[in-house]
């Protein structure tokens, strides 16, 4: 899987760059269908913001995550693509079965 990290009015550090991507590559459980990823890490007056593009089975699936700390920020945004990524993955198997 192809990662891409985009950090806007800061910089991001190679331990949390490492991290995001430890992270999503263990997504890969779900299919070897996930061509590329796109996160951005935007810094804002008082919250973090990261934005996390998946693209995977054909689909393109986009989730954000917004806290006070980039790793809680980056934690929902995970979540979030997670459980996208696992309803994909299973309506795409039902899809072929019937």
């Amino acid at each position: 899987m192809e990662i891409r990290i985009t950090s806007r009015h800061n910089k991001a550090s190679q331990s949390l760059q490492d991290a995001i991507t430890a992270d999503l590559n263990k997504l890969e459980k779900f299919s070897e269908k996930i061509g590329s990823c796109h996160v951005i890490l935007d810094t804002e007056y008082v919250d973090e913001t990261v934005e996390i593009t998946m693209h995977a089975f054909d689909h393109e699936i986009v989730a954000t995550g917004k806290a006070e700390n980039i790793g809680k920020a980056f934690d929902l945004a995970l979540d979030k693509i997670e459980r996208q990524l696992k309803k994909l993955s299973e309506k795409i198997k039902d899809h072929k079965h019937s």
